[in-house]
């Protein structure tokens, strides 16, 4: 059986190293991890630009690093991102199994729900923390509910930063992230356990 890619996707002005953590417990578990710059550092806005997206889609397809079942797991904005790439990548014969959003966010230009009719045939799976101002008050955890009913588990007291595996100050400062290293290992166990469902269809 082919192994499982993970395609870990930073959040908002985040890069990839912040997924370091992440990205090594999905290697303890037997799965690759890709994780891309989604945009460079002096324009992080362009995370949010569909043509600048597929063209990032583009070449994660032509680097030849996606190879078995992939799953995309987006932090933050990283869903957005995700969700716009996902439809890309299929058209390109890439074996996309879901998405996961770890307190994900949809973008201003509303990514997720231009994108939502092509998700149709994926698994979809939330991790998220409880409602404040970095998560939009929980409005993606709604979304999915309304769509995916038992899509979403909700972790008490987790932050929005806690898939980083560290407390970040800017975490604490503009989420109110309590920066506890139990949620940390929380909210990586269920990322990981929502993983495992999507790659099996789930």
């Amino acid at each position: 059986m082919p192994t499982l890619t993970v395609l870990a996707l930073h959040g908002f002005s985040r890069r990839p190293q912040h997924l370091t953590s992440f990205s090594e417990a999905c290697r303890r578990r037997g799965w690759a991890c890709v994780r891309p710059s989604l945009a460079p550092r002096w324009m992080p806005v362009l995370m949010n630009n569909r043509r600048h997206l597929d063209q990032v889609a583009d070449r994660l397809v032509s680097s030849g690093r996606l190879t078995g079942p992939i799953v995309i797991v987006g932090h933050s904005a990283g869903a957005a991102a995700g969700s716009w790439m996902a439809p890309v990548m299929i058209g390109q014969g890439v074996d996309v199994r879901g998405l996961v959003y770890v307190d994900g966010n949809d973008s201003p230009n509303h990514l997720i729900e231009q994108a939502w009719p092509d998700l149709d045939e994926l698994a979809i799976r939330g991790v998220m923390a409880p409602p404040s101002p970095c998560n939009r008050q929980g409005r993606l955890s709604r979304y999915l509910q309304e769509r995916r009913p038992g899509s979403v588990v909700v972790v008490p007291r987790a932050g929005h930063g806690d898939l980083e595996g560290r407390s970040s100050s800017v975490y604490r400062w503009a989420c109110g992230d309590a920066g506890e290293p139990d949620t940390w290992h929380t909210v990586q166990s269920e990322t990981l356990a929502a993983i495992d469902s999507v790659s099996r269809g789930e």
